[in-house]
């Protein structure tokens, strides 16, 4: 039989191991939420370039001549 001592570092025990299970989560999600930030901060970079190299109509004149030329 388990004294109450016993008990209680069971218990924290497992406390632990769920803390160091959270924290891992808690490191890839930080992980993953910084991939996410950089493919968007990629995109905004890639489409700023595009743009400026840019020579033909604008989006609305390009979608208005390809609904208008069917």
């Amino acid at each position: 039989m388990e004294t109450l001592k016993d008990e209680v570092y069971s218990k924290l025990s497992h406390i632990l191991h769920d803390i160091k299970e959270l924290q891992k989560t808690v490191i890839h999600l930080k992980r993953e939420e910084k991939k996410d930030e950089e493919r968007v901060s990629n995109w905004v970079r890639l489409g700023k370039e595009i743009s400026s190299k840019w020579t033909g109509h604008n989006a609305v004149e390009e979608i208005r001549e390809q609904y208008f030329n069917k």
